[in-house]
């Protein structure tokens, strides 16, 4: 039976390395999808992703409130990917991404809406990330990057809008 992530975290602040690497297993998927929609570079990404395993070992006996590990994990690692991009200031194809979206049982659709994403602007992606990949609630998304909860309740209609435009060109293109 699966161990709840509070109960990993209490585990791991008290240097139980094992808890430490099933969560950070846990959180592999959700790091790599939002690592990805804000760098486009798999490379860049494992880099930020690396930085923010470090950080949580290193500085998890700071995190207060263990109900809180994704939130405060999902932090780190946009700010490392935000540094990321300070350091590069440069913006490259999301490359690679056929594995993940082989693994959808619609290999097209998911291949679709991949590109479609990449051709939105960094916050509309992050934010549809977060909330249709990853699963946040709107209050943890506001809560996550700083805004208020009708900030991302506009972020996400107004990104929803830009996909489906995007998106529904894209069909439209290959008839």
């Amino acid at each position: 039976m699966a161990e709840s992530i509070e109960k990993l975290v209490r585990r791991a602040k008290k240097g139980d390395q094992e808890a430490f690497i099933a969560l950070m297993e846990s959180q592999k998927l959700s790091m790599s999808r939002i690592a990805l929609s804000i760098l486009h570079n798999e490379e860049d990404a494992a880099d930020a992703i690396g930085e923010t395993v470090l950080a949580a070992f290193s500085q998890l006996c700071t995190l207060r409130e263990p109900r809180f590990f994704k939130t405060w994990l999902t932090r780190v690692l946009i700010r490392n990917c935000c540094d990321l991009l300070r350091g590069h200031r440069r913006t490259a194809p999301m490359e690679g991404l056929g594995e993940v979206a082989a693994q959808a049982p619609d290999y097209d659709r998911a291949m679709d809406v991949r590109q479609s994403l990449s051709q939105l602007a960094e916050n509309d992606r992050l934010v549809l990330t977060l909330h249709y990949m990853d699963g946040l609630r709107i209050r943890e998304i506001a809560s996550l990057l700083d805004v208020k909860e009708g900030t991302v309740k506009t972020r996400l209609m107004r990104s929803r809008q830009r996909f489906k435009k995007i998106y529904l060109g894209q069909e439209g293109d290959c008839t």
